[in-house]
């Protein structure tokens, strides 16, 4: 990616993307983030039509004073994932919770509509 630093956090031109697992049962659809480091306060997840959209920053870890880099391989800075979903979901009834690093967003699926008849008006 041109103009991304790794692990530079706000010299970074780019937001990183933290790894995602997403699971679906006949119930709903479970999305698992990896945002070690995070304060939970720091994040925002938004629901969109047919996605989710995770926003959020890690500030960089460093021991103080730095005179000279060896190695970088935390991302931080801004992150930002969005992760389309496989089937409506019941948006008022999702929730989250964060545990060792792991935020869990559990979304129920909408229930399924049966067919409604529609009357026809005649003038």
């Amino acid at each position: 990616m041109e103009g991304f630093i790794r692990g530079y956090g706000n010299l970074s031109a780019t937001a990183w993307v933290p790894a995602a697992d997403m699971y679906e049962d006949d119930n709903g659809v479970v999305i698992f983030v990896d945002i070690a480091g995070i304060n939970p306060d720091q994040v925002t997840i938004t629901l969109e039509n047919r996605s989710i959209l995770i926003t959020g920053e890690r500030p960089t870890p460093s021991p103080g004073e730095i005179v000279r880099i060896h190695q970088m391989e935390i991302d931080a800075g801004f992150f930002k994932r969005r992760i389309p979903l496989p089937s409506p979901v019941d948006f008022e009834k999702c929730q989250c919770t964060y545990k060792s690093g792991i935020l869990r967003i559990d979304l129920p699926k909408k229930p399924k509509r049966e067919s409604i008849r529609i009357p026809v008006d005649s003038e």
